[in-house]
């Protein structure tokens, strides 16, 4: 039993941690980082959008946070080695890694090709597989801590396109595997799973579409990107400590049964892109 509300609140803080944010400079990515730093924890922001990832580390700071910015390329292990090194660098360890860059296609098994195939596993499945390789000792020999896997709710039913949801079901496996073999170092893995959430990266949906989307909803809206970074900060924190190997949709009731279903009457021909 905690002795008040003190240590209630205490369970939640992150001072004293550092957190690695992957696909930090907009979107959920920069929310993780917000939510991150307003429980006290320093953030390592990392991304291949130098100006905003620059901008937002400015942002923190000014507000009081710790907070550096570096280039990365999630999809490359010499990338990684430079993130871990300007991490160690700067903060002196990592507690804490959120695996959240990712690229998001609209392609169909007939017309999909294979560079972009290629490329989008890298990023979204080869990178937090590298990142959890090369991270994963460090956060052991700083005590322990966890790891967040940003996946979708695509790796829980599906997405039209075939390589986005590959990697989103191959990151929930990743996942379950690495609690597995991580938690004797004390290292919590588990796998978050936002649906439809108001980031730029849907930025590409037409009025109808969005309308559709939120239609099927049950809450009737898109989510935020800060209700995606307020469950990451939760599983970082010691008020998580026997949660691990977990996935958790926060998809506003867009996996719970017949809305999923309902789904995948959308029309094909309301998607954009490539």
């Amino acid at each position: 039993m905690p002795d008040g509300f003190a240590d209630l609140a205490q369970r939640q803080r992150l001072d004293e941690r550092v957190a690695v944010i992957t696909g930090a400079a907009q979107g959920m990515g920069s929310e993780h980082a917000w939510c991150l730093a307003a429980r006290g924890a320093a953030v390592v922001l990392v991304d291949i959008n130098d100006a905003d990832g620059e901008q937002l580390a400015t942002d923190l700071r000014e507000r009081g946070a710790q907070a550096s910015y570096v280039h990365g390329d999630v999809s490359e292990v010499d990338s990684w080695q430079q993130i871990r090194t300007a991490s160690l660098e700067a903060f002196g360890a990592v507690h804490i890694l959120v695996n959240n860059a990712g690229l998001l296609s609209h392609r169909r098994i007939r017309n999909t090709r294979r560079e972009g195939w290629e490329r989008l596993l890298a990023v979204n499945l080869k990178g937090p597989a590298i990142g959890m390789q090369l991270l994963a000792p460090d956060i052991r020999d700083a005590g322990g801590g966890a790891i967040i896997n940003v996946s979708s709710a695509a790796g829980l039913d599906h997405h039209p396109d075939p390589a986005y949801t590959a990697s989103k079901w191959g990151l929930r496996g990743l996942t379950k595997t690495a609690a597995q073999e991580l938690g004797p170092w004390g290292i919590r893995v588990n796998s978050v799973h936002p649906g439809y959430i108001d980031t730029p990266m849907n930025d590409f949906a037409s009025d109808e579409l969005r309308a559709a989307k939120t239609a099927l909803l049950p809450v009737g809206r898109a989510g935020q990107a800060w209700e995606v970074g307020e469950l990451v900060a939760f599983l970082a924190s010691d008020a998580a400590a026997f949660i691990t190997g977990a996935e958790i949709a926060v998809d506003g009731g867009w996996t719970s049964g017949v809305q999923a279903t309902e789904a995948r009457r959308v029309p094909a021909g309301s998607v954009s892109g490539d």
